[in-house]
């Protein structure tokens, strides 16, 4: 049993996070500057570093999960914020991690960080191809938390993973990049009329996006894995073992509720933010080091998620 202090463990992917470790017989400890459902819950700022010390030491605290970041249009309409929460607020957990000879640190990247396909001639990368980080304050952020990871494990031996996800999807968040696409099958599995985003209607998208659900496993599992396990480099990329894309995730919806309120056309080229953004543009992310070399196992296929969500939203409905 280990005791986890997860940072930004009441945004969408902490709270399933969250719900894992709980399942799984460990002690969780909530971070995050809002209010939570989970009972041991302290209310902080990450770019404070006594307040992180404080509550590690408070609760013995032997792992860190940080998922606490400002996400990708807050960042460009705040990217002073930007540095302050994404870039501080990591490198106060990796300190913190190092004075308190803390076991393990996950770290949440993204392959954001690889930046457009135009680098890539073959439209594919992994772990080993170097990111060509976009001008956007998120992904800025996220390749300055990734040295300076690389930096920590060097300098003092510390043991970080960094996980760069492809994408979760899934309940609990509407608004956004990823929000939009959520509220797509949420509209659909209600019987609202539901049109797909552009964003991800690119007719060669490879998304690796993984249900909410399945990337908790892989954050859960991640943090626990037997270190013997994990490569020198500590990055791995995380999402499907294939990439799918629109048309599967609209036939899928159909094939479960018939989707006569389901709108969706296929577009020549990538909008203006997905040709950043690997998976939406058609950069493909190999994932299959995470699976490999680290013995992960994918439990659900797209048709279980969406039917997953499905069920979720009509039984929302139901409650009111």
């Amino acid at each position: 049993m280990a005791n986890i202090l997860v940072t930004g463990g009441t945004g969408q992917i902490g709270t399933y996070v969250c719900q894992e470790l709980v399942e799984q017989g460990h002690v969780v400890t909530v971070f995050d500057s809002r209010p939570g459902i989970f009972k041991d819950s302290i209310i902080g700022d990450v770019s404070n570093l006594d307040e992180i010390l404080s509550a590690v030491k408070s609760r013995k605290i032997t792992h860190i999960i940080h998922l606490a970041a400002l996400l990708v249009l807050d960042s460009k309409e705040h990217p002073s914020k930007a540095i302050r929460v994404n870039c501080v607020g990591a490198n106060n957990i990796f300190e913190v991690a190092r004075l308190m000879d803390l076991q393990r640190v996950v770290f949440t990247s993204s392959v954001a960080v690889y930046g457009p396909g135009k680098f890539f001639p073959r439209m594919i990368v992994d772990e080993e191809d170097y990111p060509h980080c976009p001008p956007d304050p998120y992904s800025i952020t996220k390749l300055t938390n990734e040295l300076m990871c690389e930096y920590y494990r060097q300098a003092y031996g510390m043991d970080i993973l960094c996980l760069r996800l492809a994408g979760a999807w899934g309940p609990g968040r509407y608004t956004g990049y990823t929000g939009q696409f959520n509220d797509f099958i949420r509209k659909a599995a209600i019987g609202e009329r539901a049109e797909l985003p552009d964003d991800f209607a690119f007719k060669d998208a490879k998304l690796r996006w993984l249900y909410v659900k399945e990337m908790a496993r892989c954050i859960y599992f991640a943090s626990l894995v037997d270190q013997s396990k994990t490569t020198n480099l500590g990055i791995y990329n995380i999402g499907t073992r294939e990439p799918f894309k629109a048309l599967d995730v609209v036939e899928a919806l159909r094939n479960l509720i018939g989707g006569d309120n389901i709108s969706f056309k296929e577009i020549s080229s990538p909008t203006k933010i997905s040709s950043d953004i690997a998976g939406p543009s058609g950069l493909d992310v190999d994932c299959s080091r995470f699976y490999n070399e680290l013995g992960f196992e994918q439990k659900m296929t797209l048709k279980d998620s969406i039917s997953d969500m499905i069920s979720f939203e009509k039984e929302r409905i139901k409650r009111g």
